[in-house]
């Protein structure tokens, strides 16, 4: 078992000129990002090592978060601002099983929550203004996320050993700005991996997305 506390920090910095435009009013700088992490949690092997199983509760607090927003009506381009404060707070399970020596089962589900606080603003690149955005979810923070899957080995000799890997990773709905109007939905991705591997020597062949799922990862206003 295990408690963590830490206090992190990002310098703040100077934003370049946006490419034929004006700068919006007050984005020719921003200042530094600081955050307390908390986190606890525990790990453990049971079964005579053949099961693993990690558990962790996490806590973080932004102050003066550091977000990137788009220039209004520039194409893509984006500065860094001071939002305000924000926190996020979650849990991760983790597990791996070893069925056989040769036979592998693994999983892993995380629950998130990030929201800004009251207070927070963000230029709304659709209208150009600052919006208070307190209470709505940070971009590209995935309600939930997760994995499963499983691998199988072998060693035909103490020299080679083949293996085989299937993973399919979930993940939740997210939004892409800060004023949550359009997010992408849930969506899974499956692997395929497989090789031989010696002891100074790989190759392998592999495939990401075998079932052709489309979904957005990045959009913009």
């Amino acid at each position: 078992a295990y408690v963590s506390v830490a206090r992190g920090f990002k310098a703040g910095g100077f934003n370049p000129a946006p490419t034929g435009l004006p700068a919006p009013a007050g984005t020719g700088s921003y200042g530094p990002e600081r955050t307390w992490n908390y986190e606890l949690g525990h790990k453990a092997r049971w079964l005579g090592n053949r099961l693993e199983s990690i558990v962790a509760l996490f806590y973080i607090d932004w102050d003066s978060l550091q977000l990137n927003q788009q220039i209004p009506f520039s194409g893509g381009q984006y500065f860094i601002g001071n939002a305000g404060a924000a926190n996020s707070k979650g849990v991760e399970v983790e597990t791996r099983f070893y069925a056989f020596p040769w036979w592998e089962l693994f999983g892993m589900v995380g629950y998130t929550r990030a929201r800004f606080l009251g207070g927070s603003t963000a230029l709304n690149s659709n209208l150009g203004v600052d919006e208070e955005v307190g209470g709505n979810t940070l971009p590209y923070a995935p309600a939930f996320n997760s994995n499963m899957g499983t691998q199988i080995s072998w060693a035909p000799s103490n020299r080679v050993s083949l293996y085989l890997r299937t993973q399919v990773s979930l993940t939740g709905d997210y939004v892409y700005d800060a004023s949550n109007a359009m997010g992408q939905d849930t969506y899974a991705l499956t692997s395929f991996r497989g090789g031989v591997r010696g002891r100074r020597w790989f190759a392998e062949g592999w495939v990401d997305n075998a079932f052709d799922t489309r979904y957005v990862p990045i959009a913009i206003p």
